[in-house]
């Protein structure tokens, strides 16, 4: 057992590919006594930063609101909105599956969403329509065709891909959202979801009014139908398709040491999700029904199911990281290998939690969830040191997971240590018929697994001995 409780040796996270050798509260390396907390985590800085971001997407979102609303009436709106929330939450569930391993921060995904959905729209709504008039102007002929192909596609992707490009910036400077290509994929279908949203609603509102005003509100809903039924049944992927282009690129700029990958994947990305928004809306455009499946058929299709796969291929990549980076924890007391076993894969892990349950309850199974957690995000922030890109407060971050570690281990530990005096008493009561004896009980209730959770005396610093 290693003791954590005595000073720690001199130690250099960045020279060493071994794990901090002490817990949090034991004393630090001297060297670290000084160390200045990087000024992205400041308090100060997080609280200005969330006001301001805050402040601005509310006002997108209430100068939408209200161009919509005096476009198209109460009514339509809320027709409108009802029809382009139904596959939101489709693909928003979608998203958090492909990301349920090691999942993002709801504020982060909330900000992602809500650019997506009011400042890009907002934006895209302005420069669309003034470049529409420039070419009209210019030409003396409808340009909607023309904003279609070549002005809609660089003004909408690069609206939605900004939030991802402002974590990828974060990620640079320290404070890493982004681990790699599935998170580049998540933030950016985020963005393209709420995007898409949005322009549903203009769509949809459109068509009832342009064929209310020939046919009346009869043939309002059933033109909002049929084009619900083009948007959001047989291509409500288009957007998160083009725009996971960009996150794809992100990913794997922050997963790259190479200079030349970190400038050149993220442009290459979002100059892909161009092209290939270019190309769907010049389809559209063509008006010809044969193109357009076939497109849909021969393009869309095949980039959406290689899409998925390669987020599968990459996740079960991800999830192998448990079995590679925590093994130095391990032979430093941090864990056990009966909690690393149960770590590694998806059905061992929902295993741990079962057992949890039947003696801890639902807070039991909480502390597991996050023990587990802080084990996966220990993993990624070790593979971040050994790749050479690790923030500067690497040990303070180590330090903190470790302590989560700790802290629920030691919960459910006392957990099982109630549970295994309650199961004593029941013991006593072994004669009495009417409590169904000790038999009754242990038929009933599964033991903590050796090794895991709470089997073997623990120091006071979740150590086994």
């Amino acid at each position: 057992m290693v003791d954590h409780s005595r000073g720690a040796p001199a130690y250099n996270p960045y020279a060493t590919p071994y794990p901090t050798p002490y817990y949090v509260g034991a004393p630090l390396d001297p060297r670290l006594r000084g160390a200045v907390t990087p000024w992205h985590r400041k308090r100060s800085v997080r609280i200005v930063g969330t006001v301001v971001i805050v402040a601005f997407i509310a006002l997108c979102a209430l100068a939408m609101l209200l161009l919509l609303g005096s476009s198209f009436g109460i009514g339509v709106l809320t027709l409108a909105v009802l029809a382009a929330f139904i596959p939101v939450p489709i693909l928003v569930f979608a998203l958090l599956w492909l990301d349920r391993y090691e999942p993002e921060p709801w504020h982060y995904l909330a900000f992602t969403f809500g650019w997506g959905a009011f400042v890009a729209t907002l934006a895209a709504l302005v420069i669309n329509t003034t470049g529409s008039e420039l070419v009209k102007g210019i030409t003396g002929q409808d340009a909607s065709g023309t904003t279609a192909i070549f002005i809609a596609p660089p003004t909408e992707e690069i609206a939605k891909a900004a939030p991802v490009f402002l974590l990828l910036v974060l990620a640079l400077i320290g404070r890493r959202a982004i681990h790699g290509i599935i998170d580049g994929i998540v933030y950016a279908g985020m963005a393209a979801i709420g995007f898409a949203f949005t322009e549903n609603i203009l769509y949809f509102g459109g068509a009832y009014l342009q064929a209310a005003k020939k046919g009346g509100d009869s043939a309002g809903v059933f033109a909002l139908l049929a084009t619900f039924m083009v948007r959001a049944v047989m291509s409500p992927f288009a957007h998160p398709l083009f725009t996971a282009m960009t996150g794809l690129g992100i990913g794997l700029a922050v997963a790259s040491r190479n200079t030349v990958v970190r400038v050149v994947a993220p442009i290459g990305g979002l100059l892909l999700a161009i092209i290939l928004h270019g190309v769907w809306n010049a389809l559209a455009a063509s008006q010809n029904f044969a193109a357009v499946g076939l497109g849909y058929l021969l393009v869309m299709i095949p980039l959406f199911v290689g899409l998925v796969a390669l987020a599968i291929w990459l996740r079960s990549r991800e999830v192998k990281l448990v079995a590679t980076m925590l093994p130095a924890y391990v032979s430093q007391g941090w864990l056990t290998e009966a909690e690393l076993a149960a770590l590694v894969t998806a059905t061992s892990r929902r295993a741990a939690r079962a057992a949890v349950r039947g003696y801890g309850g639902s807070n039991a199974v909480k502390a597991v969830q996050e023990f587990q957690l802080a084990a996966i995000k220990l993993a990624l922030l070790r593979q971040s040191l050994l790749r050479g890109w690790a923030a500067q407060d690497y040990t303070r971050q180590e330090q903190g997971l470790l302590a989560i570690l700790v802290s629920r281990r030691n919960y459910v530990t006392a957990a099982a240590a109630r549970w295994s005096q309650y199961i004593q008493r029941m013991n006593s009561y072994a004669g009495w018929p009417w409590l169904g004896g000790a038999a009754y009980y242990g038929a009933h209730v599964a033991s903590p697994r050796p090794g895991y959770f709470g089997a073997g005396r623990h120091d006071r610093h979740g150590g086994l001995q």
